[in-house]
């Protein structure tokens, strides 16, 4: 207990999830996204590739799925991390059990953009997943936590 907060006994593994692993998987895609950048030949403060340098170098293309997978995470970490946190307060077996899926579905993800050598990305869709598992934390956050405390929903 902190302040007035009491949090359940197992809250530690939503903490881990949410505040551990996510920034992990957060660096590892920095890390991917920053080694392909030599061999793409995109200099900084460029984001991305041109068209030009994709069809003359599939390192560029690589570099660009790791580009948009990295800033992808980014968009949807920070929701994510908070909704396994808040659910966690209420469920906190299903909230570290709903942010290890999404990791481990963010990780198929990138795996998929980056390495499968699909055309335009398409190997991204190995992991899309996530979405299920960040759609029950937002659910878990609205309706389970959210809605019994705010009497307008």
């Amino acid at each position: 207990m902190i302040g007035n907060v009491v949090f359940p006994e197992n809250y530690g593994s939503v903490i881990a999830v949410a505040l551990g692993a996510i920034p992990v998987l957060g660096f590892i895609h920095g890390s991917i996204t920053g080694s392909l950048r030599k061999p793409a030949k995109v200099p900084y403060p460029h984001s991305y590739a041109t068209v030009e340098q994709c069809n003359s170098n599939a390192k560029a293309e690589q570099f660009n799925c790791a580009q948009r997978a990295h800033a992808n995470f980014l968009e949807n970490a920070p929701q994510t991390m908070l909704f396994t946190l808040v659910a966690g307060l209420k469920y906190p077996n299903l909230a570290a059990g709903l942010g290890f899926a999404w990791l481990v579905l963010r990780s198929l993800f990138l795996y998929g953009y980056v390495y499968s050598g699909k055309p335009q990305g398409r190997g991204r869709y190995l992991g899309g997943f996530f979405w299920f598992a960040q759609a029950g934390l937002w659910g878990l956050t609205l309706f389970g936590v959210a809605k019994p405390m705010i009497s307008w929903l």
